[in-house]
């Protein structure tokens, strides 16, 4: 298993530049070839697409929901894919989102935060100061 850098899926998502595209799909096509792609990588996707690349959060979602169903990428899933549906269904922060997904994941009693936003996810108790 390799490690697998945000460039890489980030030129494959938006097909922009052919080369690196190419190169980027042969990779992440490979079913003979394990890649790890981290939690950090996926939160800095998501940033790069929303933020760089004004991306809508739907089209955001839609393709991490496809890199994160090809058989070459490991990772996080139960917690990435949880994530993806809290962020876009309850209109909050990716880390917000990423953190509340995680205590579920991990039956954690909940999470300490100041963000209100937190509240609107009944599932996760938000522990306040």
């Amino acid at each position: 298993m390799k490690l697998l850098d945000t460039n890489i899926v980030i030129r494959f998502l938006l097909e922009d530049s052919p080369k690196q595209f190419l190169l980027a799909k042969k990779l992440l096509n490979n079913n003979n070839e394990y890649l790890v792609l981290t939690d950090v990588t996926f939160a800095e996707i998501i940033w790069l697409l929303t933020s760089f690349y004004h991306l809508s959060k739907e089209r955001v979602v839609e393709k991490l929901f496809g890199i994160l169903n090809l058989r070459s990428i490991k990772s996080n899933r139960n917690v990435l894919i949880r994530a993806l549906y809290f962020y876009r269904n309850f209109n909050i922060d990716y880390i917000d989102a990423y953190h509340a997904a995680y205590s579920e994941e991990e039956n954690l009693e909940g999470v300490y935060s100041f963000d209100e936003d937190l509240d609107k996810i009944k599932s996760i108790k938000r522990f306040k100061l």
